[in-house]
């Protein structure tokens, strides 16, 4: 099975060495400089007919490698990963035209991968594909050695960028005893007004700053704004990689990974009360901290490596591969 793909997973020597990349990833040790979304949809296309599955990662060059495909009539042997759906806006003629061609181009893809069973469905819906033609891929934790972290300085971290709901955890702050820390980006929204007095707010920390932070808090607390799209898999998978206890809302981009109670506790969307109770909660009781971070780490150990990830993906690829040339047979 060949593969040519834009995801530059140079992390994992195992993806790396069963794949083709339009970057050269030999020797990697960062990401490569990454091409405009066309450049990257006509590089895939130019080599489309050297290999069996053609893999885009996220929707600009999903769709643009997909037109490229459908306007001048060649077999696009697509597999689209990473191309979320957003929030319907029925009434805007833009949205519809977006959506109809990501329709277009879906429909004549081999199938598509997703980084949550929510979008099993919502994915299938959106586009009009029958479900046998998605497959949800857990996401895999880039800690390059999951490890138990030495430090607790009994400080609360929330972190991320992807619609985090800043606001909710402004409002619980103040029933956290303990400092509380947000690291964030730029433009990520902070209510206006004067913040609690245990709350601090840095902003495009540089990464190792961010994950220093994380391995020396007692609690990584994550907020998340009600979407269809999964988010927040990245900074809760990076803190159970570390062996810390996370307190996330229910969302589509965690329930796929959080056991409540048993690896991490969940909190309703906009529950700031909810949220600071379950961080009070394990404030108070070091040994169910300790419990909750050591069953999250061991889960990554298990289930959230790189060479794990990348088999799960290369396997359902070779799965939809073979149901799409069944049907031509």
């Amino acid at each position: 099975m060949r593969i040519l793909t834009n995801m530059a997973f140079w992390q994992c020597p195992y993806w790396v060495e069963r794949t083709d990349c339009i970057y050269d990833l030999k020797g990697a040790t960062a990401d490569p400089v990454f091409l405009p979304a066309w450049k990257e949809a006509w590089r895939l296309f130019r080599r489309n007919r050297e290999y069996d599955v053609i893999l885009t990662m996220e929707p600009r060059t999903s769709l643009a490698y997909g037109l490229l495909c459908a306007m001048t009539g060649r077999l696009s042997k697509q597999i689209m990963t990473e191309v979320f759906i957003d929030q319907p806006r029925r009434a805007n003629p833009f949205w519809r035209l977006k959506t109809a061609l990501y329709r277009w181009v879906a429909r004549r893809a081999i199938g598509m991968l997703t980084l949550s069973t929510a979008e099993l469905e919502s994915v299938a819906e959106r586009f009009g594909l029958p479900r046998e033609r998605l497959r949800f891929i857990p996401l895999q934790c880039t800690i390059e050695e999951p490890r138990q972290a030495p430090t607790d300085e009994g400080f609360v971290v929330s972190a991320g960028r992807s619609l985090r709901d800043y606001a909710t955890m402004v409002r619980a702050a103040p029933k956290i005893r303990v400092p509380v820390v947000i690291l964030c980006g730029r433009r990520d929204e902070i209510p206006e007004g004067p913040l609690p007095a245990n709350l601090t707010i840095k902003r495009d920390v540089p990464r190792e700053e961010y994950v220093d932070t994380l391995a020396r808090s007692a609690i990584v607390a994550l907020a998340l704004r009600e979407s269809l799209r999964p988010t927040g898999q990245v900074v809760m998978l990076e803190a159970m990689g570390l062996g810390k206890p996370v307190v996330v809302t229910r969302h589509p981009g965690t329930v796929d990974y959080i056991r409540d109670g048993e690896n991490g506790f969940l909190v309703e969307p906009g529950d700031a009360d909810g949220m600071a109770r379950a961080v009070q909660m394990l404030l108070k009781d070091p040994g169910l901290r300790r419990r909750i971070g050591q069953q999250a780490l061991e889960d990554v150990r298990r289930h959230y490596f790189l060479q794990a990830h990348a088999e799960a993906r290369l396997q359902a690829i070779s799965e939809l591969l073979s149901a799409a040339n069944s049907e031509t047979t």
